[in-house]
């Protein structure tokens, strides 16, 4: 039956799959055409310069035309002439948000939450965890990492039978055997997903290297790997773990202080990582390992929280090679301008975006945000950025439809007008009222149930 018009559809006879057959060849001639006329819009050119037209006058003026002609440079134009109008026109700069004046209502706590919290605040008292569904065992031992109450006996009923994902948000409390033990008493050929952070006390080099060394392929089914704050771990591990484990499309070494360029630019050569976060890793230079990121046709999510080599000319090259199927990028002490231009040429795919302690995210950014990423966007982490204002917020709040998390976690600038004026019902805002470890673990609860979903 067709779809739209409820008509059966009928078999086509020979002579019209003839006719198809005829005209198909120039179908493709067309196709083909479209694409050749659209592609401008879209590729990443690269620029080589013969010696004789150097000493052209005109060559400048035609390569910024050619320049001023792809997105990222269109858009960073725009963003440009956003600033200098209101430079020149203060007075004119509004965004033409008015709070709305509905009562909002303000939500509790879900049930299965407080539930979970009352059997973490008596922990020691848990046997075993035998018979419980894998996604609420992984929250409760998530739970008990967080507020300091997971041990030894709890790691082992956790681990006992088969399992394929190992949530472990805090391995602060680990001693290094323990650790040792943990991958020895589980079948790592099955794991999917393992989360070792705050490991730095009990991850060393060799003890990962022992794990390694079982086989040549320790770890054949593994996708997902974080080892945040493991800041014991080296480069020499690495390049072994890029070969232990084929199938890795994502890996967490954030606050990793002693990863270095080399480190991440042997695992781009190695791996089709899809998601990379290397956030606070001080001895990390983005530019040095921008080139194997453009290699990266498959990256997804990128952090590169704390670097203070981020620039202009990163986002603006990151960009051209992989925006296109970006959908989360974490920077941090990037120029207000790139962070706006990057969002107008291909923030509609992100749905994640964390602008976290970026000083200079104000005006342009929400406008960028508001209009870019209406369409898709579900988190967004607006934290400590003080210079945004109630009508920015509520500016993007409003216009951001799928928004459903905004963290403003240092946002002191932030009043009762925004918080009761915007008009997204379904949005939650975390960071401004009550405990903020308990704001903490409800946003990692929603976030992984918004994520189940998906």
């Amino acid at each position: 039956m067709d779809g739209e018009r409820g008509e059966e559809r009928r078999p086509m006879d020979l002579r019209n799959w003839h006719h198809e057959r005829r005209w198909r060849p120039y179908r493709a001639d067309l196709h083909r055409e479209v694409a050749r006329l659209r592609a401008p819009g879209f590729a990443r050119y690269r620029v080589e310069v013969r010696k004789d037209e150097l000493d052209d006058p005109n060559w400048e003026a035609e390569a910024d035309e050619e320049e001023s002609t792809r997105p990222f440079s269109a858009a960073m134009a725009t963003i440009k002439k956003r600033v200098e109008s209101r430079k020149s026109n203060p007075a004119g700069d509004v965004l033409g948000w008015t709070p709305s004046s509905r009562q909002r209502l303000r939500r509790a706590p879900p049930l299965l939450h407080l539930c979970l919290m009352s059997l973490v605040k008596h922990g020691e008292e848990i046997e075993s965890l035998e018979g419980i569904p894998d996604d609420l065992k992984h929250k409760i031992v998530s739970l008990l990492c967080s507020n300091r109450k997971m041990n030894s006996r709890i790691l082992r009923t956790y681990l006992n039978g088969s399992t394929t994902e190992i949530h472990l948000t805090d391995c602060s409390w680990a001693s290094e055997d323990v650790i040792q033990d943990a991958f020895t008493s589980c079948n790592i050929n099955h794991l999917r997903l393992v989360q070792l952070d705050l490991s730095g006390r009990c991850m060393p080099d060799y003890v990962l290297q022992t794990v390694l060394d079982k086989s040549q392929y320790s770890f054949p089914s593994l996708v997902t790997l974080s080892l945040k704050g493991a800041y014991r771990l080296t480069d020499n591990v690495l390049s072994v773990l890029a070969s232990s484990a084929p199938s890795l499309k994502s890996i967490n070494l954030g606050k990793c202080s002693l990863i270095t360029s080399c480190g991440i630019i042997s695992l781009a050569e190695k791996l089709n990582l899809a998601e990379l976060y290397i956030d606070n890793c001080q001895k990390i230079d983005v530019m040095q390992i921008l080139p194997a990121l453009e290699t990266m046709e498959h990256l997804e999510v990128l952090s590169v929280a704390g670097a203070s080599t981020v620039c202009d000319t990163f986002i603006s090259r990151l960009m051209h090679a992989c925006g296109y199927n970006m959908r989360e990028l974490i920077v941090a002490d990037c120029h207000d301008e790139a962070i706006a231009a990057f969002l107008e040429a291909s923030g509609g795919s992100l749905i994640e975006l964390s602008l976290n302690s970026i000083a200079k995210v104000e005006h342009q950014t929400a406008i960028a945000v508001a209009y870019a990423c209406h369409s898709n966007l579900q988190n967004l982490d607006l934290s400590f950025c003080r210079q945004l204002t109630d009508e920015a917020l509520g500016f993007i709040v409003d216009n951001c439809s799928r928004l459903s998390i905004l963290k403003l976690f240092g946002c002191s600038q932030v009043t009762e007008q925004f918080l009761e004026g915007h008009s997204n019902s379904q949005v939650r805002v975390i960071g401004l009222t009550g405990s903020i470890l308990d704001e903490m673990e409800m946003s990692k609860g929603e976030e992984t149930d918004k994520g189940d979903e998906m």
